[in-house]
């Protein structure tokens, strides 16, 4: 048996050791799981030096999305208790429930509290997990300060609210009269996403010159992208809730979609219902894309069945017997420098169901486009999300978040 004086006395060395580390290098370390939420928290509990700089990176990014919204008001409460923790906020993405939800007032103190946290550089507002867009309307959070004002929980509507300068701003739900405000005071934007598709967004408040990354949903707002805007990554979604086709029914009349000057465009996703108006934008109008390494293609979650059974007529989604449809790698062949494809399949036998099983249609899209490595598809039908890798003559799969493929075009 070992002596219990020495071990003691090589314990306490050891915790002398510790604690004697300069506080550079436990940032150091510490900074390596800032992915690591779990690891954080228990690093918090281990000494004081631990702790005051865990604390930091445990707050950094926060990611929550809890449907019953228990998550996102235990945080509202921490903020508000332990204030010293707000400094250390970068990066918030929120889940925010349908306004009809018990805690459909949640956005108030929400954008309240963004103006308190003034370091906050990335603000993302999405919809909780698995909570369907058609339970958010137009103006469904237009009332929400008011409510609280009628029931007596605050005597005074903020006169003056103040916002954070952000440098990215995503929106996936209906913006209302109190979260516009904060849209309408960023200036310094380099990435923009608004998702939410009924509103009637200004041009000069999207299109900023020093914007990079545009994701936009609409109609009206997809004919007016200027010629001029220069995005290194852009995603368009037109929702359409019936079969959109629109050069069909103009019948060669000038095309629906404008485009922007792709000379840096790095990475482009569109909905499904856009990709003859692609078609139209590169041969009528030149459009060419020299530096465009990623491509997808999405179905928005509006499309009714109507839109799935026309595209079973359509030439360029099914070719004949079911063969790699030639018109899509017509497409395809317009991206010399193409690295990456994303997917959504359906379940109906076109090309983006062909595409994970035909060995044809990956030769023919390694052919026309020899950079190519990475094929991306979203879940669908009981089908989870993932990637697969082609390169140095191997085939590789491998499993992804459902969140991660639909945000890959932003970190290409």
């Amino acid at each position: 048996m070992g002596n219990p004086t020495t071990a003691s006395a090589h314990s306490r060395a050891e915790q002398f050791r510790l604690n004697d580390l300069p506080t550079e290098l436990w940032q150091e370390i510490i900074s390596q799981l800032e992915a690591d939420q779990a690891s954080l928290y228990a690093l918090t509990h281990v000494n004081r030096v631990c702790y005051a700089i865990s604390i930091q990176f445990l707050y950094r990014s926060i990611d929550i999305r809890d449907p019953t919204m228990c998550r996102q008001l235990l945080l509202l409460g921490t903020l508000n208790s332990q204030t010293q923790f707000m400094q250390f906020v970068r990066k918030l993405t929120i889940g925010i429930c349908p306004p009809d939800h018990e805690n459909g007032d949640f956005i108030y103190d929400l954008i309240h509290l963004c103006g308190m946290l003034t370091n906050l550089k990335h603000l993302a507002i999405v919809r909780t997990i698995g909570t369907r867009s058609t339970l958010y309307w137009d103006e469904g959070n237009r009332i929400t300060p008011f409510r609280r004002y009628w029931r007596g929980e605050i005597t005074d509507l903020p006169a003056n609210p103040t916002y954070p300068t952000l440098e990215s701003f995503r929106v996936d739900i209906p913006m209302g009269d109190y979260l516009r405000p904060l849209f309408q005071h960023q200036t310094d934007l380099k990435s923009l996403e608004l998702w939410f598709p009924f509103h009637s967004y200004v041009s000069k408040e999207i299109f900023q010159p020093q914007l990079e990354k545009l994701a936009i949903s609409g109609e009206s707002i997809l004919t007016t992208i200027p010629s001029d805007f220069k995005p290194t990554h852009l995603a368009i979604d037109c929702p359409s809730s019936n079969p959109l086709w629109p050069s069909r029914y103009r019948q060669g009349q000038q095309h629906f979609l404008s485009m922007p000057d792709t000379s840096n465009l790095r990475s482009l996703e569109i909905s499904s219902s856009l990709v003859d108006e692609i078609k139209l934008c590169i041969t009528t109008t030149d459009v060419t894309f020299p530096s465009l390494v990623h491509f997808g293609i999405f179905t928005n979650e509006r499309a009714d069945e109507r839109f799935f059974k026309e595209r079973l007529f359509l030439m360029m989604w099914v070719g004949s017997g079911y063969q790699a449809p030639v018109a899509m790698m017509n497409l395809l062949k317009h991206f010399p420098q193409l690295e990456s494809l994303s997917v959504q399949p359906e379940g109906m036998g076109d090309w983006t169901d062909q595409i994970l099983d035909s060995q044809k249609f990956i030769d023919l899209l390694r052919h026309g486009c020899p950079n190519f490595k990475r094929l991306l598809w979203r879940s669908h039908k009981g089908v989870s999300a993932g990637i697969r890798y082609f390169e140095n003559g191997l085939i590789k799969d491998a499993s992804m978040s459902d969140i991660d493929v639909a945000d890959y075009w932003k970190s290409v």
